[in-house]
């Protein structure tokens, strides 16, 4: 009979695991998994009953026809088994006949994560104080452990269910962020900034937290490389540039504020210090064009060269996927000088700003570099042009 005093936790976010009495079963490595499947449908449903012909026309395939409704007698006895192999002192009982159908039994007592996320997402949603919202959604954010039944997520039950649980953590930590960043928790925001990163790496919002929270603790550095990192993933991956709000928050990272007591030879050493690596210097499109209108500006009264140049693959509209961007990525910086500078462009181009060289050299430059890629295919499918930088010759 069913042991009413055995107390469930069951996790579904992340993972699929059933805890009692200090032993954990899993999915993992155990019968089959449409029996798993099964247990966690039931699961997800257990506040109701679920009908014979849902569960055949779930977990019943077209091959077993001619008695279908055997087959779910044999996968609900397997699915018993299971939970009873795994040391669940409930498992004879835990999967109800009624009703004409199946039903998880509530007698027994369960935590159910899913369950209990959504309900700390409704709390934080009632008309109640800036703290105790806080606190639901922390709770929240903490509960969420990953996407709803991530080895499951072919089931086409699971997947609108992953949906809305994936929205509404997003959603969870958008406003878990406002807050944490209104009280100056920026070491909190970092943190959950970082574990929501991972459950939607495309997410601007989140990126922006993520950079602002790392800024607002003096990380600079740290928020740089996070900034060209995923610059580098959306090029890669949407083949898309940053928005503005994004691009804005690059200016603070590279411009952040001096403090008045700071003394002018540690400010510089301090900048020194972000330089980052020998060789070229990449910067974002917004401060490489900043750069080109103050080269314009000097030219004229320096005499000095300046030289734009262009490395682009529209030649090959598989130019992307081949990795081509990445090796340019890698040798532009190895292969100029440290005072030359250069930016991503867009999803398949470079630009690179060159001093003090001439038009013959900088087509040198562009042959050394295109010789360094690891095949003559590559070296193919990039384009590369050279201008000089147009003075402005217009005195105010």
């Amino acid at each position: 009979m069913s042991d009413n005093k055995a107390h469930l936790i069951i996790e579904m976010l992340g993972g699929f695991s059933i805890t009692s009495d200090g032993i954990r079963i899993t999915e993992q490595g155990k019968s089959s998994s449409k029996t798993w499947k099964l247990i966690q449908y039931l699961v997800a449903h257990r506040h109701s009953t679920v009908s014979r012909d849902d569960l055949i026309e779930a977990f019943c395939d077209s091959e077993f026809a001619d008695n279908p409704g055997g087959t779910l007698r044999t996968l609900v006895y397997r699915a018993r088994a299971a939970l009873s192999e795994g040391g669940l002192s409930c498992a004879d009982d835990i999967i109800l006949a009624k009703h004409g159908g199946y039903a998880w039994n509530n007698s027994v007592s369960c935590e159910v994560d899913s369950e209990e996320f959504e309900a700390m997402c409704v709390k934080a949603g009632m008309n109640i104080g800036e703290d105790e919202r806080l606190g639901y959604l922390m709770r929240a954010a903490e509960i969420y452990k990953g996407d709803f039944l991530p080895n499951s997520a072919g089931e086409m039950w699971v997947m609108s269910l992953a949906r809305w649980y994936r929205s509404m953590y997003i959603n969870c930590a958008h406003d878990t962020l406002a807050l944490l960043s209104a009280k100056g928790r920026s070491a909190e925001a970092e943190g959950l900034c970082t574990k929501a990163l991972r459950t939607d790496p495309f997410d601007e919002k989140m990126l922006g937290y993520h950079l602002q929270s790392l800024l607002d603790q003096g990380k600079n550095a740290e928020a740089l490389s996070e900034y060209k990192r995923m610059e580098a993933m959306y090029f890669d991956v949407l083949g898309v540039n940053f928005s503005d709000s994004l691009r804005e928050l690059y200016t603070q990272i590279m411009r952040p504020d001096i403090k008045e007591a700071t003394p002018l030879d540690d400010v510089l050493s301090e900048w020194l210090d972000d330089a980052g690596f020998p060789g070229a210097y990449y910067c974002d499109l917004s401060v490489f064009k900043a750069m080109y209108q103050i080269e314009s500006r000097s030219v004229p009264r320096s005499g000095r060269t300046a030289y734009i140049v262009r490395f682009d693959t529209k030649s090959d509209p598989n130019a992307k996927s081949s990795g081509v961007m990445k090796q340019l990525g890698m040798l532009i910086p190895r292969t100029l000088r440290m005072g030359d500078l250069f930016t991503r462009a867009g999803p398949n181009q470079y630009m690179v700003m060159l001093h003090s060289l001439t038009y013959e050299d900088c087509k040198m430059l562009i042959d050394r570099i295109l010789q360094a890629l690891d095949s003559k295919y590559l070296s193919k499918v990039i384009g590369a042009s050279v201008r000089p930088v147009k003075p402005i010759t217009t005195e105010l």
